[in-house]
């Protein structure tokens, strides 16, 4: 197995891009989503070439993500993982927000407003705040890395990519969370799905009552604890 984060998400896409990688609900909004692999593929191809030629984000260089559980969280981290920078759970060079505005990057700010397939928020923005909605879709589905990562390159905070692939416990279930999965203990949920042909069911705002019947709906094989 690679030891660099997008070359393991590409394999993962070669050997079933058309099967489901994320299903998310938001049980406020009624949001649901599926994303096959080769879908999230297309916008983490959108969303690095929005990071390296927009905002110029280079190897070496960090990105913050300050999103609720959200299956644009798992866009951000694999487009920054592909193009060669690496996450933060500090300030970050850029950073994405949802509407909440509570993360800042020492150089780029840009915002979500969550809202369904990644639109743009209807009201205007904080000076110096972007509108990823607004500035996604205007790039292509194809990304070519100018500095790929390697195993040693930093992934998120201390830990490089070897580090987080080696201790992601694979998973080939199909499973439900609410868990953020952009943090550490995230991160490892969902690399081990990747490495492992699983998929996941996100959930933001569960409503408790509808737990049995979306585990069923789903075919979800296993609920994480939080």
């Amino acid at each position: 197995m690679s030891q660099v984060l997008p070359e393991v998400f590409a394999a993962a896409v070669r050997r079933d891009g058309a099967g489901p990688l994320l299903t998310y609900y938001d049980d406020e909004t009624g949001e649901r989503i599926e994303l096959s692999a080769l879908t999230t593929a297309n916008w983490v191809a959108k969303t690095a070439n929005l990071l390296v030629d927009e905002y110029d984000l280079e190897a070496g260089e960090t990105v913050a993500i300050g999103l609720p559980p959200h299956w644009l969280g798992v866009v951000w981290a694999l487009a920054t993982w592909s193009a060669g920078a690496s996450l933060t759970s500090k300030t970050g060079t850029l950073a994405i927000t949802g509407p909440d505005f509570t993360a800042t990057g020492e150089r780029e700010t840009i915002a979500s407003a969550l809202l369904p397939l990644g639109g743009r928020f209807r009201e205007p923005l904080p000076a110096g705040v972007h509108d990823y909605g607004a500035e996604v879709y205007n790039h292509p589905d194809v990304f070519v890395p100018f500095d790929s990562p390697t195993a040693d390159s930093s992934a998120y905070d201390e830990l490089t990519h070897a580090d987080l692939i080696s201790t992601a416990e694979p998973i080939a279930d199909r499973i439900l969370t609410t868990r953020e999965l952009t943090t550490r203990d995230g991160l490892r949920v969902l690399i081990g799905v990747i490495t492992g042909g699983g998929s996941i069911v996100l959930c933001r705002n569960l409503d408790p009552t509808k737990l049995d019947r979306r585990v069923a709906d789903e075919k979800v094989d296993r609920v994480l604890e939080d």
